[in-house]
């Protein structure tokens, strides 16, 4: 790889990296000023939309975090009335967690707000442009498909050469 690629490499990667926390940060920002929740009660309130009778247990597993961290998640958004949580009744020892109508407000409307900023991103690209993203961002993910399926070894192996 020549030091012209290498350094385009390196600028690619920053700026993709650089989108996704802009992205992220955009979201996150409209998120608590609009409806009072972060990013962790976000996804757990997503979670449970679309799992009806979600189990504390199911989103700990869900989302590879602790009981724990999973209750307190789950008594902000509950104290916000974003969600209820009951008691089974064939199993008082097992508890439900549902959304509430408030609960499915926020989710349509942080639906609509990261459509929103998904199209704000791409404003003002022509159909041209546009399309070479799509071609070059599907050859990238292929290529980490790819590298999914090597072990770690392998793939320092293959890119060692090109590897500071």
């Amino acid at each position: 790889m020549s030091d012209k690629q290498e350094n385009a490499l390196k600028l690619l990667v920053e700026m993709s990296k650089r989108t996704d926390r802009m992205h992220r940060r955009l979201f996150e920002n409209h998120a608590v000023d609009t409806f009072g929740i972060h990013r962790s009660q976000h996804m757990t309130l997503m979670y449970i939309s679309r799992h009806e009778n979600a189990s504390q247990k199911q989103i700990a597993d869900e989302f590879k975090i602790s009981a724990a961290a999973v209750a307190v998640t789950l008594k902000k958004l509950e104290a916000g009335g974003f969600i209820v949580r009951g008691i089974a009744k064939h199993d008082n020892r097992q508890n439900f967690i549902n959304i509430t109508e408030k609960g499915k407000r926020v989710v349509r409307e942080t639906r609509r707000l990261f459509t929103a900023i998904d199209y704000a991103m791409f404003d003002g690209m022509s159909d041209e442009e546009l399309e070479f993203l799509m071609v070059c961002s599907e050859k990238m993910y292929q290529n980490l498909v790819r590298a999914g399926e090597m072990t770690a070894e392998q793939l320092k192996e293959k890119f060692d050469e090109t590897v500071v």
